[in-house]
């Protein structure tokens, strides 16, 4: 209900003058909203450990989610290119399509409501008969003596890192992604007018390639580990943001979609890797679920926000 609330608030008014009141009024809207997604978040991750057999039911449940979550980015950007490209009367995405985004924000919360619905229905069932319990053999440096709190461990923290590093390499590609669009639309104005359809479909591409990556990861027991994966996903995302320093000519989008599609593999293999970590390290400890997602996204909320600040007074 926060999510639902929030996101239709933040998107339900247009504002002429900015002021402190209006600023305020964005600030509380986004906090509910903010405070909402990250009960959500923490509530939905903490669920596999809890609900997962073994190691490899916990990976596949992983890649489940998030394929349903790629699966739910590329319906907003559907959306969103479908709303954008009816009544088109300039080509340039400005103040005048304020009514467009409007109306995207509230299909895409009627959508969340139902996914909700959905979701609440599919609970109504009884776990636990047949779920082994899973426990790393007892020694002198098994994380689940009740004498070492899991804050303690060195693992907790590597979790988070990569968690993080994961996270802040996506949430900057969906911010700046479509800025990018626009700045290079600056630099060519015979070309002015593919702005409003690429900035929908470069990060669709993103998320079609991660989709096919996610379902790909699903199928990955056997044959390489979590870190391994993690690893390829770094080189893909390593190699993107060289082909981005580089520059992409503003004659051709074509290597703009081969970067998003690369940016959609590494999210997608980084993001599965660290997830699967995170929820073997649950469920081999014993330690709650709860605690371990709400400092790993706490982490990852915390210096996503701190980078964006910084990058934009750079």
């Amino acid at each position: 209900m926060a999510v639902a609330l929030g996101f239709s608030l933040i998107f339900s008014k247009k504002f002429i003058d900015v002021d402190s009141d209006i600023l305020m009024y964005y600030m509380l809207n986004i906090t509910l909203f903010q405070i909402g997604w990250a009960i959500v978040q923490i509530s939905h991750l903490s669920l596999i450990p809890e609900i997962s057999q073994s190691h490899a039911h916990s990976s596949d449940l992983t890649a489940i989610r998030y394929t349903a979550s790629v699966c739910c980015n590329m319906t907003v950007y559907l959306v969103t290119l479908l709303i954008l490209k009816q009544n088109v009367e300039s080509q340039a995405v400005g103040p005048a399509d304020f009514y467009k985004f409007k109306e995207i924000a509230l299909i895409i919360t009627f959508i969340g409501i139902m996914s909700c619905m959905l979701f609440y229905c599919g609970l109504l069932g009884r776990y636990g008969d047949g779920y082994e319990t899973l426990r790393e053999p007892e020694d002198v440096n098994n994380l689940n003596d009740n004498n070492r709190h899991f804050m303690k461990s060195v693992v907790m923290y590597t979790v988070a890192l990569m968690y993080m590093a994961s996270r802040l390499f996506t949430i900057l590609n969906l911010i700046y992604i479509p800025l990018y669009i626009d700045e290079r639309s600056t630099t060519d104005q015979t070309r002015i007018d593919e702005v409003r359809e690429t900035i929908a479909t470069v990060p669709l591409v993103s998320y079609i390639a991660s989709f096919l990556t996610s379902i790909l990861l699903k199928y990955k027991n056997g044959i390489c580990n979590d870190k391994m994966i993690y690893a390829i996903g770094t080189t893909f995302g390593l190699l993107s943001s060289i082909l981005i320093g580089i520059g992409v000519p503003t004659t051709s989008d074509t290597e703009l979609y081969v970067i998003a599609a690369l940016i959609g593999i590494s999210g997608s293999s980084t993001m599965v890797a660290s997830l699967c970590l995170t929820a073997n390290f649950v469920k081999t400890n014993g330690h709650g679920g709860g605690m371990i997602y709400s400092l790993v996204t706490f982490t990852d909320k915390l210096i996503s926000g701190a980078v964006v600040l910084l990058v934009q007074n750079m």
